[in-house]
């Protein structure tokens, strides 16, 4: 069922209550340490836990709404931060999925083998390499 006002998964960021911005005084680990209540810095993904940004250039953090309405995705680069906010977990994944496979082909720091070509949807990724990693998956 889509939400009432958005038509999509991807929600407008005004939804989040108080998301990360732009920060050139530090690095990641800097930026991570500022982050606002409510985010948590995600450092790996994917079934072996591989390499989520590429620290202390790269980070990426995530936020779960308590009363699950809105969940956001923010990606620093080196003092950049792009934010994007969504109506599910599952669609917020979907992005930091495909956000990771950009990374790993990119940086070459993810998975050695078996990864698919730039710009696979989030759906055709192969599934080790997609969601959050729990180490007893």
């Amino acid at each position: 069922m889509s939400h009432p006002l958005f038509a999509d998964d991807e929600f407008p960021v005004s939804v989040l209550p108080d998301y990360p911005v732009d920060d050139h005084t530090g690095d990641a680990y800097h930026w991570m340490g500022e982050l606002p209540a409510g985010w948590d810095a995600v450092g790996v993904w994917g079934s072996e836990g591989w390499d989520l940004g590429c620290w202390p250039y790269q980070a990426v953090a995530h936020y779960d709404c308590p009363l699950d309405v809105a969940y956001g995705l923010a990606h620093y680069i080196e003092g950049d931060v792009t934010v994007r906010a969504f109506g599910s977990r599952a669609a917020r994944d979907a992005a930091t999925d495909e956000l990771a496979l950009s990374t790993w082909l990119w940086q070459k720091n993810g998975p050695r083998e078996g990864l698919p070509p730039e710009n696979t949807p989030a759906a055709e990724i192969p599934l080790r390499f997609r969601g959050p990693y729990r180490p007893a998956r």
